[in-house]
C-alpha cells in the first residue's frame, strides 16, 4: 500500500514539474539575445530575407508570445 501511495504522489507531481520545465525553457529560448532566423541565416549564407520570413511564419515565430 505504500509503494501505491509513493507512485500516486511521484505521478501527480510529474505533471507540474514537466509543466515547469518547459515554460522554463520557452522563456529562456525568447529571452537570449538575438532571433532563431539570424542565427540560421548566418550558418547559411544564400538564405534570402523571403526564405527567412517564410521560415519564421513555419516555425511560428511571427505570432505573438502567448499564442506560440
Amino acid at each position: 500500500m505504500a509503494l501505491l501511495l509513493y507512485l500516486i504522489k511521484k505521478i501527480f507531481t510529474l505533471g507540474p514539474t514537466f509543466l515547469g520545465i518547459t515554460l522554463i525553457s520557452f522563456m529562456v529560448m525568447h529571452l537570449a539575445p538575438g532571433e532563431p532566423m539570424s542565427l540560421q541565416a548566418d550558418f547559411n549564407p544564400k538564405m534570402t530575407p523571403e526564405m527567412r520570413e517564410r521560415l519564421r511564419a513555419q516555425y511560428g515565430l511571427d505570432r505573438p508570445l502567448h499564442i506560440q
